[in-house]
């Protein structure tokens, strides 16, 4: 049902744009298009290669290794151990996204894979030693990334205590 929700926002939206791009006339659709088609040339084959890699992941891990580490009933060292494999998991969110909704085929918890998800996102060590440190420096990415630690475990755990999934 929330993919239903999700595609209607998402076509309205396109819409909306579209007719204001419409309004403003001056070669806005084709520009708009134009910038569309090179995105998308540029994302596809990512999708492609994330979504096939994430399967081969859900392919050779064993359904019940997921659901032992990583499961409903693992609590907080299920969370724990999501959270450790998103700040490890390296790639952008074609393939963070794809591993998570795979795991969630072959048995995780789906507080884990908030947890998971969240980690990736808010302290993903590749990005944090290559991006973040020599950017803005060692301390400011250490204390963001102190104050981040807690918040994947949280998330989840309120997700799961309020029965979200």
């Amino acid at each position: 049902m929330s993919i239903l929700i999700a595609s209607v926002l998402l076509y309205g939206a396109v819409l909306g744009l579209g007719m204001l791009a419409y309004r403003r006339g001056a070669g806005a659709i084709p520009q708009a298009l134009r910038i569309a088609r090179d995105q998308a040339l540029s994302v596809a084959p990512r999708i492609v290669l994330a979504v096939i890699g994430a399967g081969f992941i859900a392919a050779l891990v064993p359904p019940e290794w997921v659901a032992a580490f990583v499961g409903r009933d693992t609590g907080l060292a299920g969370l724990l151990l999501a959270s450790l494999i998103g700040a490890l998991t390296p790639g952008g969110p074609m393939l963070a996204f794809a591993v998570g909704g795979a795991a969630l085929e072959v048995g995780a918890g789906a507080p884990q894979i908030m947890a998971f998800v969240t980690a990736w996102s808010l302290y993903n060590l590749n990005r944090l030693l290559v991006w973040e440190v020599p950017i803005v420096g060692r301390l400011p990415a250490l204390q963001r990334f102190v104050l981040a630690l807690p918040l994947p475990v949280i998330l989840g755990f309120v997700a799961g205590q309020l029965g979200f999934f």
